[in-house]
């Protein structure tokens, strides 16, 4: 079984300063996963072929915008703890998913701020007293995580208690497996997926493209959500470039750098923000060398953009370590 745990990156520091952020982020990755298991339940590979022409193709993205192969699935806090039996599936799936949380909750973040605590989305907030309509505040939705293959793990029900009432509804997990994600989420910095060699052996070379080495020594690598990033929450089968431009002009590059550029003066945060940047970078040029082979003309281009913000410049080197 492979298992994923994942944390919030920066909760404890939103907590402390805006705690109805800090719900509301709770409430939103929650929220993105029940509204996708509730739309796996209601589409089928018959409705693909009914409305898109290019039905196969078209279903292979519907798969893995998906969280079919989240089998189980425990949230605490601000953390999540996730199993399933399909490897493949399951890190493309959790690739997705995690950029899909980063694009559409950091869009607040794509136009210049100067206050965090000031901006706003455009979804309401649930509980509101006396029927009044509040917004989210914005904040992106980060996680950075730990994942691990073996079969030295057991998810279990067990008892909880509400309202003074026992019942036996809740989800628990152990072993070492799960220790080992435990463990590998803490490595690095920034809203990244550490994986162990368990992970590598387990996937396929499709998948093993999104992976490259941390410490080759140590055996610790890393999942690049943001390749699936310049898909996700689109589909553009025909025009792969498309998706390259729109990743570095809307879809990703333009929230992480607003984001790095506010944190760059905070000693704690700044680190974090940096490895988003990078990671953002890494990803799209990965993409762009991978399904359109124009990884030089996306690197040109995104330092066309940091130019202008006054950015240091990326080269080649951002492919390195990939492990193939």
């Amino acid at each position: 079984m492979i298992v994923a745990f994942l944390d919030l990156l920066g909760f404890s520091n939103l907590l402390k300063n805006n705690t109805e952020a800090a719900v509301d982020n709770i409430n939103s990755f929650n929220d993105m996963i029940k509204t996708k298991v509730i739309d796996n339940k209601c589409h089928s590979i018959e409705d693909y072929r009914k409305n898109h022409p290019n039905a196969v193709e078209f279903h292979q993205f519907v798969e893995k915008t998906s969280v079919t192969a989240f089998e189980q699935m425990i949230s605490f806090s601000d953390s999540l703890v996730l199993g399933g039996t399909d490897c493949n599936k399951f890190v493309k799936q959790l690739a997705n998913f995690i950029a899909t949380a980063y694009i559409e909750y950091s869009e607040p973040f794509r136009e210049d701020f100067s206050d965090i605590n000031k901006v706003t989305t455009n979804k309401n907030a649930e509980g509101c007293i006396n029927g009044d309509i509040r917004y989210h505040k914005a904040f992106p939705i980060l996680f950075r995580g730990g994942l691990s293959v073996g079969d030295d793990v057991s998810f279990f029900d067990e008892y909880h208690i509400k309202n003074s009432e026992l019942n036996l509804s809740s989800l628990n997990v152990m072993g070492l497996t799960y220790l080992n994600a435990v463990k590998l989420e803490s490595v690095g910095k920034g809203s990244r997926l550490f994986c162990d060699k368990s992970v590598v052996d387990a996937v396929n070379d499709e998948t093993r493209r999104l992976i490259k080495v941390v410490d080759e020594k140590k055996k610790i690598y890393e999942i690049v959500w943001t390749i699936e990033g310049c898909e996700a929450m689109t589909y553009n089968s025909s025009d792969k470039w498309h998706n390259v431009i729109h990743g570095i002009n809307d879809k990703m590059l333009p929230s992480a750098i607003n984001l790095y550029q506010y944190y760059k003066n905070d000693e704690v945060l700044e680190p974090q923000y940096k490895e988003l940047l990078n990671l953002v970078c890494v990803g799209i040029v990965k993409y762009a060398r991978d399904e359109c082979n124009r990884a030089a003309e996306a690197i040109d281009y995104i330092n066309q953009v940091f130019e202008k913000k006054r950015i240091k410049l990326i080269d080649s080197s951002v492919l390195k370590n990939f492990l193939n």
